[in-house]
């Protein structure tokens, strides 16, 4: 089964962490819920690819084709600071930012661009803000980050539901996601 969209993230994945990737596996657990496919299934569905800084995910942008396949590439990365890696003012609508980036890739027609608003700290703080039984993360503490990560998405899917209403980026991410799985049998 070939991939219908790799993520590239922003974040790195965690030394040790085996094949997991929190923050990947939270958004699977949204699409699974409202696609009722297993997990295994949509792992197989949609790679995930994270990229240890906005460098790195934006060199990637050029070989978007390569890396999509057959597929779609998408890219989550934080807001507060991407329209600066792409010469723009920070406060720059999110629009014209996607457009740059967009200007980058090889395949544009196979490229979306989601943001984490204003960036990962955001994320988890939306999510303590609806769970506040979850320990407060260490400010840029990638082993608390996921520890916060993976415990979000084992709580029931309507305190999971609150968070994505806070972040758009989620919550528009996981629609996509949930179409283009939808639309593989």
């Amino acid at each position: 089964m070939s991939p219908v969209a790799t993520v590239l993230y922003e974040d790195r994945m965690q030394v040790g962490a085996g094949a997991t990737f929190p923050l990947h596996d939270l958004i699977l657990k949204w699409v699974a819920n409202q696609t009722e496919r297993p997990l295994w299934e949509l792992q197989k569905l949609v790679d995930k690819n994270p990229r240890n800084g906005v460098s790195k995910l934006l060199g990637d942008v050029p070989k978007t084709s390569r890396i999509a396949g057959g597929g779609c590439l998408i890219l989550l990365v934080d807001r507060d600071h991407i329209a600066e890696h792409v010469h723009l003012q920070k406060n720059a609508p999110d629009q014209q930012v996607i457009e740059a980036i967009l200007r980058k890739s090889d395949a544009p027609q196979k490229l979306t661009i989601y943001f984490l608003h204003p960036n990962m700290e955001g994320l988890l703080s939306s999510i303590e803000d609806y769970d506040p039984t979850l320990p407060a993360p260490l400010k840029k503490d990638p082993n608390a980050r996921d520890i916060i990560l993976k415990k979000a998405r084992t709580r029931p899917a309507h305190l999971r539901d609150c968070v994505r209403s806070r972040q758009p980026g989620i919550a528009a991410l996981t629609d996509k996601l949930i179409e283009l799985c939808r639309a593989r049998p």
